[in-house]
């Protein structure tokens, strides 16, 4: 059963970790309920005038990713803050985060699949 070890009320991650005795291994455990991230990118994906007025403003809100999706993408190799790996990022969000996005439209068209087999190419 993990520990407690720290919470972060800014952004709401809790970071647990547990002590394996036998194999003499420490993992550490991170969480957060994104539950109202989910509820306001809900809320401003089923408002047809937020996208079309944002269109019109000249931005257009994708989706809201909360803190621990950032760290889930970072686990995947992507970074948000880097701007080479938006197009990943939305096809990300596409495929394994729809609730996150505010918009019934669709970036990019169809998601392409990756899979990572572990083997790294040479090159």
């Amino acid at each position: 059963m993990p520990e407690f070890f720290e919470y972060d009320p800014l952004y709401g991650i809790r970071t647990e970790l547990s002590w394996d005795e036998m194999a003499q291994e420490m993992t550490i455990h991170r969480s957060s309920d994104v539950q109202a991230a989910v509820d306001l990118a809900k809320a401003k994906a089923n408002d047809d005038v937020y996208s079309k007025r944002g269109i019109k403003e000249s931005w257009w809100q994708y989706a809201t990713i909360p803190p621990i999706e950032q760290l889930k993408l970072r686990a995947k190799g992507l970074d948000v803050g880097n701007p080479e790996h938006f197009k990943r990022i939305v096809e990300e969000i596409n495929l394994n985060m729809p609730d996150l996005k505010t918009t019934q439209g669709k970036m990019f068209g169809t998601p392409r699949q990756y899979f990572n087999t572990g083997i790294k190419s040479r090159g």
